[in-house]
């Protein structure tokens, strides 16, 4: 795991609401345990051939308007792995890279829900999963860090060009609903009930509607939506950042009231950025709606005290939302 002093736990409390954390990472079965970050097809195409699904994936990926500055590959042994090998222990073992969304170059049902179950052990980052079978998707349903992909045309990488296309955008400033004509995928053909049934399992699909090629839903396989769940992982990444920062920059932060007067501005300030982000909603006062908390350093327990850790800051906010669906009533007046 990362050398670190500060840990920011974010939990969920329903009801809940209404760039650096968009590199993609793939993941390929190989012969020996390895990661690479490459900065583009022309250095991938070194170590994976145009004509291999880490290729074609990555080309998707970078063929979108929004396309990451660097792609991510990890290699795992898919055959008889050593321990430690394995595609689970492979993910473990490079979670603390900079990447943010794991996808895989080829896979199995099975891959594809060991991906999902081990980023969820860390409640933070994302498994992305393409599915060409509906029945697949109910897998998937209790992982709230998992973007689940129907996608019937199988040569294609929706999954891939959805990351390509979004995910590098800046956090808060856009629904992953309305993803627009994607690079190197076609619409699928599906019926208003079949989609309903796929969005009620927990999945997203690509679609025409109103001549318009565009992902249907940008959900997680909860079925809470991505932006929340993104705008959190910024909360939880800056405020670390930003504390552990303060901690190195000064030569003492005091374990008085001006020490967590400094603790209390620094997260104050990651939530003020996250408003101007559209991470957190506004209230009826027009200011963000959040709130932090901090205790005094000396009500913590004794052992803390001996340590010189503090647990006193705590915080809360109000996620901003997105309109997804309008509903209009009008009338008309005969004119007899």
């Amino acid at each position: 795991m990362a050398l670190k002093d500060v840990s920011v736990v974010i939990d969920i409390l329903h009801p809940a609401s209404v760039a650096g954390l968009g590199r993609p990472l793939i993941l390929v079965a190989g012969d020996a345990v390895k990661y690479t970050e490459y900065k583009g097809l022309e250095t991938l195409v070194a170590d994976f051939n145009s004509g291999t699904p880490t290729y074609k994936l990555a080309q998707t990926i970078l063929a979108q308007k929004n396309k990451p500055e660097v792609i991510c590959v990890a290699t795992y042994v898919g055959t008889t792995p050593a321990p430690g090998q394995a595609l689970g222990d492979v993910l473990e073992k490079y979670y603390d890279k900079s990447w943010h969304f794991a996808l895989l170059a080829e896979s199995t049902a099975a891959d594809r829900l060991v991906l999902s179950n081990k980023v969820e052990l860390h409640d933070f980052k994302f498994a992305v999963v393409q599915v060409s079978d509906k029945a697949e998707i109910q897998a998937f349903k209790g992982n709230p860090h998992t973007l689940v992909y129907f996608h019937t045309n199988e040569e294609e990488r929706l999954d891939g060009a959805v990351i390509g296309d979004a995910a590098n955008l800046e956090v808060g400033s856009i629904t992953w609903k309305f993803r627009r004509n994607l690079k190197a995928v076609t619409p699928i053909e599906i019926s208003p009930d079949d989609l309903d049934t796929v969005h009620t399992a927990g999945a997203n699909a690509y679609v025409t509607k109103a001549g318009i090629p565009q992902t249907s839903e940008g959900i997680v396989a909860t079925g809470e939506y991505i932006d929340f769940y993104h705008g959190r992982d910024w909360i939880k990444a800056n405020m670390e950042t930003d504390l552990q920062t303060m901690l190195a920059d000064n030569d003492k932060v005091p374990s008085n009231t001006n020490g967590v007067s400094m603790v209390g501005a620094i997260a104050t300030s990651v939530l003020s950025t996250a408003g101007k982000q559209g991470i957190i909603e506004t209230n009826d006062e027009d200011q963000y709606a959040f709130n932090v908390y901090t205790q005094p350093y000396d009500e913590g327990t004794v052992d803390e005290q001996g340590k010189r850790v503090y647990s006193g800051l705590s915080f809360d906010y109000r996620a901003q939302g997105a309109i997804h669906k309008i509903n209009v009533r009008g009338s008309v007046v005969s004119g007899a």
